[in-house]
Parts: C-alpha cells; structure tokens; sequence
C-alpha cells in the first residue's frame, strides 16, 4: 500500500461527486453489488436517522479503489444500517486487492464486524467464520416459469399452493392485491404485526428503536429509482390479510419486512402475497427477486440460484483488536464445544448481541435488550422455536 494513498473516514455529506460516481460505476461492474443495499442512496437515508454512519474511502486521489459505508462507534464498526443491512461490505475496484488490516489502521478503527457479506473474488475470505448464501428468484424469464420450476421440482408445494388456492375461494372469497400500497393504516398495522411477532417469539424487537422505523418510513416515502421501498398488501374487502415491505434498486425487488394477521395463518399469507408479488414484479420489470439469507425453508421453492455471502470479523492488529479478537476466540470455543445446550446457547447469545448492539443506540436500550434477552433464554416464549435470528 503507497504512501500516496488516501484513507478517509467521511460523513456521508463530505462524500465527493467523484466518489459517488465510483462508487455507482463498481456497484454496476458486478450484479450484487446492484442490490439497494450497496447503493450511495441506502447509506443516505441511514445517515439522516444515524449520525454515526462514516464512509470510508480508500485510494488514490480520485482514482478509488475501496468504498464501505459503516456504522462506527468508537474504533469500531458496523455494517451501515445494522441489522436491517441484508447485504453489505465494501465497494471495491473489480481486480483490485488490498490489504484491508492495513486499510483498517491507517482509517482509525480496530474492527469491522462482518455479517451478510458479498465477496466477489474471494478478497474477504480469510476473515470469513461464517458461510451462508442468499436466494435470488430470476424473473428474466417471467413469473410462469418460476411456477413451472416448482411444478417440476417440488411438486407437492405447487399442489398445496393449488388447493390453498381453492380453499380461499370457497372459505374468504375474492383477494385484493395492492403492489405500491400508500395507504398509511396498512404500513401502521404491518408494523404492529411484526413487533408483535418478535415479542412473541422471544426475539429483540429490532423495530423498537425510533431510527430503525423512520429510516424504513423514509424509504417508504422515496421515489430514488437505485433504492426506494415498495408496501405490497393482500386483503379482503377492507380486511388487511397479509403485507410486506420491500427495498427496491432498478431491476432488483428484495424480501424484508413480511408479516400477516394470526386469524389467516391457516392459509399460509405468506406465500399468498409471495405469488401475487413475483406476478407483480415481472410487469413492472424487475428481473430478480431477492429473498435475502437463509432463515426460511420457504424459499427453496422459490430460488433460481444462490448468491454466497460470509460473515467474520476484520481486526487491524491493533492491541485492542488482539484483545478483542482473544474474548471471541475463546467465546468460539463454547459454541464449538461439542456440548449441545452449551453450544446452542453460547451461539444465540452471540447473535442476539449482535443484532442488540447494532440496532440499539443507547446503554439503557442495550441493557434492556440484553436483559430481555437472558429471560428468554431462561424461559423461551412458546413460540421461540419457530423464531429467526436473523
């Protein structure tokens, strides 16, 4: 690394022209990069309820060779808008390798945590302890043949969509799809509904925190084309049946907040409004459909492909990072003990903090969170076995 190159920690609003460009240039080299999440627009919007959210640039001059937006606290740092980031990671220059622990000290942080990462080119592999993949649905082809693909491939769920089908006709009657709802009791009671589901399962309500809804809210309300959120609602008459909110970028609609009414549960809402979306989706000229990492069996039915995505933590060699990097070590160790209960638990822990840390951005509120936490590892909610991490 040159003792030329530039290494900056910028607000989003100290953030060039030049450097946005780049940034839009790298992201359509790539095609996750073109996902909403990695778009300048994404990390505006979460500068505007955050005000720890820094940039980092990396390179020479105006010629820049890495961009990553984070949310720093201290000389630490989170992905930009944890957790509610699917996808995220640096914007590098396709063919480029750095030495990112080099990067790292030479910006002031110590550690850059690492969750639902695309790499491209293997770069970030070394500091990956975590692999999973995220389904992607291909519209390119239109909405039939995803339906044909689960005809061929699973047909008992193809079936059991058909009889759903019937039994909605003749026990509810006529459903009204709505694909840009604006109608602001629905997104009020979407919201009620997935707060309510977090409770219920004994998860952290990440939808607790007043950044985290308006930030949502704010993407609601964009009309950016590279990142702008779309209300998708199922009902009956006046009867609000299932919704989901999606993030959008261009050519790309990603899966994010779904919730239904617990009266309708027996019908599967979920994969109701899942079909209506995909049919939607294609008319309006969108050629993929990102169901986002792992956590649902559902979406076997509806991938064409997985993207891969790894999770770890990037330490700088500082001090602080070795001791830091000493207590997550040994922390592994319990969730790898081989001790079933010990294991389990050591590794719900971990990803519950995770998500606390990032989401809460007060003491109180991370105590609260943690607190909650402890109990329900105590005493899981009934319906904690259904539950997600993620």
């Amino acid at each position: 690394m040159g003792e030329t190159m530039n290494c900056e920690l910028l607000r989003y609003d100290q953030v060039s022209d030049v450097v946005l460009q780049r940034w839009e240039m790298f992201r359509q080299g790539s095609g996750p990069y073109k996902s909403p999440f990695f778009s300048p627009e994404f990390t505006r919007h979460v500068s505007e309820v955050r005000d720890d959210i820094r940039v980092l640039v990396f390179g020479d001059g105006e010629d820049v060779d890495l961009i990553w937006p984070l949310q720093v606290q201290g000389r630490s740092a989170d992905p930009v808008g944890a957790p509610f980031c699917d996808y995220h990671g640096p914007v590098m220059r396709p063919g480029w390798s750095g030495d990112l622990q080099k990067i790292l000290r030479k910006s002031g942080l110590s550690t850059v945590r690492l969750t639902g990462v695309y790499d491209p080119d293997n770069r970030l592999h070394e500091y990956a302890s975590e692999f999973d993949g995220a389904y992607v649905t291909d519209l390119s082809q239109g909405a039939q043949a995803v339906f044909d693909f689960q005809q061929e491939h699973f047909p008992k769920h193809a079936k059991k969509m058909r009889r759903l089908g019937r039994k909605v006709e003749r026990e509810i009657g006529e459903l009204t799809f709505r694909f840009d709802d604006r109608d602001q009791a629905m997104w009020d009671e979407l919201i009620a509904w997935k707060r309510q589901q977090y409770r219920d399962t004994g998860r952290h309500d990440v939808l607790a925190p007043e950044w985290i809804r308006q930030l949502l809210k704010n993407l609601w309300a964009s009309e950016e084309p590279t990142c702008r959120g779309f209300l998708h609602t199922l009902r009956h008459g006046d009867k609000f049946i299932a919704g989901e909110f999606n993030l959008a970028c261009r050519s790309t609609l990603h899966g994010w907040v779904p919730a239904y009414h617990s009266e309708y549960a027996s019908y599967t809402p979920g994969f109701l409004i899942q079909n209506e979306i995909l049919k939607e989706a294609e008319v309006r000229g969108f050629v993929h459909y990102d169901l986002g990492v792992s956590a649902g069996h559902y979406k076997k039915y509806y991938s064409s492909y997985q993207i891969p995505v790894v999770g770890g933590t990037i330490r700088s060699g500082s001090l602080v990072s070795q001791i830091g990097g000493a207590g997550e070590f040994a922390w592994t160790k319990i969730e790898t003990s081989g001790i079933p209960k010990v294991s389990a638990l050591a590794g719900q822990v971990r990803r519950r903090y995770r998500i606390i840390r990032s989401s809460e951005t007060s003491m109180s509120g991370r105590m609260k969170g943690v607190m909650a936490a402890v109990k329900s590892a105590v005493k899981p909610p009934a319906n904690a076995s259904n539950a997600s991490e993620n």
